[in-house]
């Protein structure tokens, strides 16, 4: 989520007491993005659903990009991804680098948007751009550490490897990391195939404001935004006649391919504030986007992943280490979907189950993997 009344306070603190290599502006930008001076138009699809199109990007609530594929989905059926009624579960059919079908592994269902196998992760491939300074890198880097020590979510940084395999010719499901100008960072949400971009603006990426760029990364992992949550109406009250037609497009209540833990979270990291500085989403910054029900008070994006985030990512995530076999080897530390950590004997045995009854990896099978 955007944060425009940082900009100020932001700079100056970013040239006065960085440590780090000063931000600067990339020479390369990628053409396909669209700037924040790009034209925007409010679409209603044939499902009914609101899309916002600006430039030659198509946005769902705000900030998650849409493939081609799944903007017809969404036309077509109102979702961009189909749901099944099997259990959600971690994905162990895939590569964890790779992400590519392991041979000779049944094809079970994972979970995420409501997840499946096609739309989760095994392990997230990364890339970091070219155009990201060491700085941005750096930044990028604290955030994929602070998931990592909260999450059973891992992170494979792919930059300058092979981006289809050299064998068979699939190409790598992998995120890249890029610079965009603007104030409005974007990531599809999910796994979608092929190199998807998180798109980054330099406000996400200041030290004192990684949630930012942490939201942006759990939209990749499969995190929907909370407040169009199917049971959000029984939390919050929407001010719809504050909101433009592409903030009400923010607001698209989901009824159907979702999959949710617990109640309604008001300090989540997928949440937004309830107040912007956007007039292209409100007529009067000063009034809120929605409230509190209970009480009519304003809500914050929270800052840090709470209980129920990270009870999300852990129900649906195991924490692979990275491999050049397909012993899918887990770290040291393994979170169960209620936070707490298993034991060395629970997260053996269940190394054990996912392969084929054997808990000890072969030897000299690790790879690299430094962020």
């Amino acid at each position: 989520m955007k944060k425009l009344l940082l900009f100020v306070i932001g700079l100056s603190f970013l040239f006065s007491s960085c440590s780090k290599e000063d931000l600067t502006e990339p020479n390369v930008m990628p053409p396909q993005l669209a700037s924040s001076t790009a034209s925007t138009e409010v679409i209603t699809l044939e499902s009914g659903v609101q899309v916002v199109k600006k430039g030659d990007n198509y946005l769902w609530e705000g900030d998650i990009l849409l493939s081609d594929t799944q903007l017809k989905a969404l036309n077509d059926f109102g979702t961009i991804f189909p749901q099944t009624d099997e259990k959600p579960e971690p994905v162990t059919n895939l590569n964890p680098v790779t992400n590519l079908p392991l041979e000779g592994v049944k094809t079970t269902k994972s979970l995420g948007i409501y997840p499946t196998s096609y739309n989760m992760w095994a392990m997230v491939r990364f890339t970091y751009n070219s155009n990201l300074s060491s700085y941005q890198r750096e930044s990028i880097k604290d955030a994929l550490l602070d998931i990592e020590s909260q999450t059973n979510v891992r992170f494979y940084n792919a930059t300058g490897q092979d981006t289809i395999d050299p064998v068979y010719g699939f190409e790598y499901p992998y995120l890249d990391f890029t610079y965009v100008t603007g104030d409005i960072s974007q990531s599809y949400v999910g796994r979608i195939g092929g190199r998807q971009q998180v798109s980054l603006t330099w406000l996400a990426m200041v030290p004192w404001d990684l949630h930012i760029m942490e939201h942006e990364i759990m939209h990749a992992c499969g995190m929907l935004h909370e407040m169009c949550r199917p049971d959000r109406d029984n939390f919050i009250v929407i001010n719809t006649s504050n909101l433009t037609s592409e903030g009400l497009a923010q607001f698209t209540k989901r009824t159907t391919n979702y999959y949710y833990i617990g109640n309604y979270d008001f300090k989540s990291i997928m949440g937004y504030d309830s107040k912007t500085g956007s007039t292209e989403l409100v007529h009067n910054t000063s009034i809120p986007m929605y409230t509190k029900k209970s009480d009519g008070s304003e809500i914050s994006q929270g800052v840090v992943m709470t209980d129920l985030d990270r009870r999300w990512t852990n129900s649906l995530y195991l924490p692979y280490i990275a491999r050049s076999d397909v012993y899918r080897e887990l770290d040291d530390i393994v979170y169960k979907s209620d936070n707490t950590v298993m034991t060395e004997s629970e997260r053996l045995s269940l190394q054990a189950q996912l392969n084929n009854g054997n808990p000890t990896p072969p030897a000299g099978g690790r790879i690299p993997n430094d962020f």
